[in-house]
């Protein structure tokens, strides 16, 4: 279980806080996972009671899940997020492809 933010999650994290981004507003986050049908059928298992939209969808030879949820986007929510998500990868071969979300600022 990770307890820091990956250097992914920073990447994305360091742009919306340049972008004047404050993390403590709750809005849509989106995850792509890719894989096989059968990995992708166990990973939305997995993903369906926390996630929108889990359900696995075929774009030519290639299989997805676009996935989202409304969360904020402190370290401590991402970190969170990404040990869900890891956990609902394990024992597969899906590729968790990472996420995007919108700036919020403050009103």
């Amino acid at each position: 279980m990770r307890t820091e933010l990956i250097p992914a999650d920073k990447a994305v994290l360091s742009s919306l806080r340049e972008g004047g981004d404050h993390p403590a507003i709750p809005r849509e986050i989106r995850i792509w996972i890719y894989g096989s049908q059968d990995d992708l059928n166990k990973v939305a298992d997995r993903l369906a009671d926390n996630w929108d939209d889990t359900i696995p969808e075929r774009d030519g030879e290639e299989w997805s899940i676009l996935a989202s949820r409304t969360q904020p986007t402190s370290d401590e929510a991402i970190i969170a997020m990404t040990n869900e998500i890891e956990a609902a990868l394990e024992g597969t071969a899906a590729d968790y492809d990472g996420w995007e979300t919108s700036i919020e600022k403050p009103q």
